[in-house]
């Protein structure tokens, strides 16, 4: 009969000891997986600011080479004007 009480003595202590542990890890797993969550949070958020900031300037660029173009075209087209009152009035 000592001897079943002592097993079973034992046993009780492993079992609580299993369930200390147990609780330990999930609690542990659990903070993890929320740290992990707020992580990915972060990184979401950090991506979208740079996919915005890479938008804006490729906008600045495209805005950039647009007045660029225009530029080139109006002397272009000065330069044309020019040459044809010179080659009109060489003809006369």
């Amino acid at each position: 009969m000592e001897t079943l009480s002592f097993v079973l003595g034992i046993a009780f202590i492993v079992v609580i000891a299993l369930t200390v542990v147990a609780t330990y890890a999930f609690v542990k797993v659990i903070k993890m997986q929320k740290s992990l969550e707020e992580l990915m949070r972060d990184t979401d958020q950090r991506l979208a600011e740079v996919w915005q900031g890479i938008s804006e300037e490729n906008r600045q660029i495209h805005q950039k080479v647009d007045l660029f173009e225009k530029d080139i075209y109006s002397q272009l087209d000065s330069r044309l004007d020019k040459l044809e009152t010179k080659l009109t009035n060489n003809k006369k």
